[in-house]
């Protein structure tokens, strides 16, 4: 039962772009790389904005702008302005410049926001429905893998079986928000430190299965 479910979600990582296959071997599909290099930069967020404001008067294409803005995890503040993250590599004026559109903006960076402005953009954001997301995670992922009575070896594989779904709600489902608007109850934080731990403890389960050969 455990070969045929691991076949399965194999064949559909394979056919969504997430995974890979060449002469039997597996690697990270395109759709996991472009994932995964998205997740890193905003891993990278420093405090401040970034806010991209349309100049009036020029002739623009929105709709390009705006899928340029999007692809590099910006916001709409409103029909002119886009804001977003500050990461240490400058992924916005990059991708302005190589979609020629520099010439229709302005770029500036910002340290800091009034109260006002930080609640407008926690709801651009949707941020308390996110933290919301996250608690409710968080009790589902540990109920599942500290279920009462569980083999020692059925522990093990229910750390295997919940790593994508963490991976997927924890890191590429993380909104792109400006690192400042993450207050010190956001739980996302938590979340992770208890899966670090929760792997840790298990790690003689999760090698047993390795040594055995269960996991390949």
């Amino acid at each position: 039962m455990r070969d045929g479910t691991l076949r399965t979600t194999l064949s559909r990582a394979c056919a969504s772009g997430s995974l890979a296959v060449r002469d039997g071997r597996y690697s990270l599909g395109p759709r996991s790389t472009e994932e995964a290099a998205a997740a890193r930069a905003l891993l990278q967020r420093t405090s401040g904005y970034v806010i991209v404001v349309v100049l009036e008067g020029e002739r623009v294409d929105l709709a390009r702008l705006r899928v340029v803005l999007e692809q590099v995890a910006f916001r709409p503040l409103q029909r002119s302005v886009w804001v977003g993250a500050r990461t240490p590599r400058d992924r916005v004026r990059s991708a302005l410049a190589d979609a020629r559109l520099t010439g229709s903006v302005v770029v500036f960076e910002a340290d800091e926001v009034d109260a006002g402005a930080r609640a407008r953009l926690a709801r651009l954001w949707d941020l308390r429905a996110r933290a919301a997301e996250l608690r409710r995670f968080r009790r589902e992922l540990f109920g599942y893998l500290s279920a009462p009575g569980l083999e020692p070896s059925e522990s093990a594989w229910r750390c295997i079986e919940a790593a994508p779904r963490w991976y997927r709600v924890a890191v590429t489902d993380e909104p792109p928000f400006p690192l400042d608007l993450c207050g010190a109850d956001y739980p996302l934080g938590a979340l992770n430190a208890d899966w670090r731990a929760h792997l840790a403890a298990k790690e003689p389960e999760l090698v047993a299965l390795w040594r055995d050969g269960e996991v390949s």
